[in-house]
């Protein structure tokens, strides 16, 4: 094989491995995927919602939609019998986590070198993703707190978002949800 051959197959053997790190799970993977699982790809969103933040001019902070989210999460866990104050910090947790995983990527990325890639599609595609994922987390955070077993969901969790990608300020954002939730 030649130099330019293997170049080139090379690169697009990079392209592929890197394209399949951007996919999301499918609906029934999310209906059937463990709590450390879910905060991982939840947050794994997070850089496509920075995207459009960034080439809309929007800021990190979405005081409104945060708080749209709290009401929903807490309304959703009283349906799953968890208590308010578990639910909100929980996703509070989640929430600072996924604000601080933008900010990284903001940092990393200029307005300029995004103008020519499409924007994601906030409204029908990311939303309606973290709207799912965030009812069957309430589920998972409710079977949690039920058996009363989580000595290894701290662990397992921190793991799955290593694994994921996600810095340590982001991985301790998210567990102190977690544990909060989990009180």
């Amino acid at each position: 094989m030649n130099r330019s051959c293997f170049f080139a197959l090379s690169s697009l053997l990079l392209l592929v491995s890197l394209s399949s790190c951007a996919s999301h799970m499918s609906a029934p993977a999310i209906a059937g995927a463990s709590l450390p699982k879910l905060m991982a790809e939840r947050l794994s969103w997070m850089d496509q919602v920075a995207q459009f933040k960034l080439a809309k001019g929007l800021p990190v902070n979405d005081p409104k939609r945060e708080l749209e989210l709290l009401v929903a999460m807490k309304k959703a866990g009283a349906e799953a019998g968890i208590p308010a104050a578990p639910t909100v910090a929980f996703f509070k947790g989640q929430m600072q986590a996924a604000k601080t995983r933008q900010e990284e990527w903001l940092s990393t990325h200029s307005a300029a070198g995004q103008k020519d890639k499409p924007v994601p599609d906030l409204a029908h595609e990311i939303r309606p993703a973290l709207d799912t994922i965030g009812k069957t987390m309430v589920k998972r955070l409710a079977e949690a707190r039920a058996s009363k077993q989580n000595d290894g969901m701290i662990s397992a969790t921190r793991m799955e978002l290593v694994k994921a990608g996600c810095s340590q300020a982001v991985v301790t954002q998210a567990l102190q949800g977690l544990e909060a939730g989990l009180k």
